[in-house]
């Protein structure tokens, strides 16, 4: 009788008949009610009790009451809660990749809260090392924590981003803007960066940023000196190219002597991406570099795609 009320959405009539608190299935039916009727505060009071006294239901009575904290802008404890269920040592599949999917919706809704109250720090320092250390973040919240991270102290979080530099799955362009921040607080550390299928040794305090380094105006020069009066756009777009190759494979390094191959390289591949037709003898001699020459930089440019 109670679950047909639920189905034809009549979940005051149904919020009406479930009176006997000392049962676990009508704590959580509850939740449902209160949830679906918007009465979130009344959920999140009553989803506190159902959550410490729950057995056969936890994990659904976990998901009410989580919703009524959010719903109640009430971050701060549902963040600490997803924080301690994600630590167990198990927890079945499908609640650990919902709860994982309900901590960054929380996250995203606590930045926009701040964002309106214009308060610098979105993250704490521990969902910062949460987030760094999970292998399923999305680009928008892997990329603001990396924007937050810029304006705090990251010594703090040495550790995690020892790991997060070492893990070959993690994103390469992330990488990239974890060492950047590194190098500008001038941290004096060793550490093992994972990129691309290669293992560097990277210390920032002697380190250069991304476009500080000789082979940007060196290779940018070459494809001004062939580009500039024949074809401005292409140029651009192969500048263009040149800084989102630099970002993806640092701390990568190419010699003076590899300037010219790879601006030969980005020429061909920008241009060939384009359905620009490309003389491969103008390139040759443009550049001073032989086709076979080019294979082993094009390989590079397309595993970076």
């Amino acid at each position: 009788m109670i679950e047909e009320l639920m189905r034809e959405g009549q979940y005051r009539a149904a919020l009406e008949k479930l009176n006997d608190l000392n049962d676990e299935q009508t704590r959580y039916l509850r939740l449902i009610c209160l949830n679906a009727m918007g009465e979130y505060r009344q959920s999140m009071m009553e989803g506190a009790n159902a959550k410490a006294m729950a057995k056969d239901t936890y994990y659904d009575v976990l998901v009410a009451y989580l919703e009524a904290l959010k719903e109640c802008e009430e971050y701060e404890k549902a963040i600490d809660i997803l924080v301690e269920e994600l630590g167990m040592p198990y927890i079945p599949y499908e609640y650990e990749s919902l709860f994982n999917e309900v901590y960054d919706q929380i996250l995203l809704e606590k930045q926009e809260m701040n964002a309106q109250l214009d308060r610098h720090q979105i993250f704490s320092v521990e969902e910062l090392e949460k987030l760094l250390d999970r292998n399923d973040v999305n680009d928008d919240l892997l990329y603001m924590a990396l924007d937050q991270l810029t304006q705090l102290n990251v010594r703090m979080l040495s550790p995690v981003l020892h790991r997060y530099l070492a893990d070959e799955s993690k994103p390469a362009f992330a990488k990239t803007l974890i060492m950047e921040t590194l190098i500008q607080q001038q941290i004096d550390d060793e550490f093992e960066v994972h990129k691309n299928g290669h293992i560097y040794d990277f210390n920032p305090a002697i380190s250069a940023l991304v476009l500080e380094r000789e082979c940007y105006q060196g290779i940018g020069k070459h494809l001004i000196r062939v580009l500039e009066d024949d074809n401005p756009s292409l140029m651009n777009q192969c500048l263009d190219y040149l800084e989102y190759f630099l970002y993806a494979t640092y701390p990568q390094e190419i010699y003076e002597d590899e300037y010219a191959l790879y601006a030969a390289g980005i020429h061909y591949y920008v241009a060939t991406m384009q359905n620009i037709e490309v003389s491969e003898e103008d390139l040759e001699v443009d550049y001073n570099v032989n086709m076979e020459m080019l294979a082993e930089v094009l390989l590079a440019l397309k595993t970076i795609e």
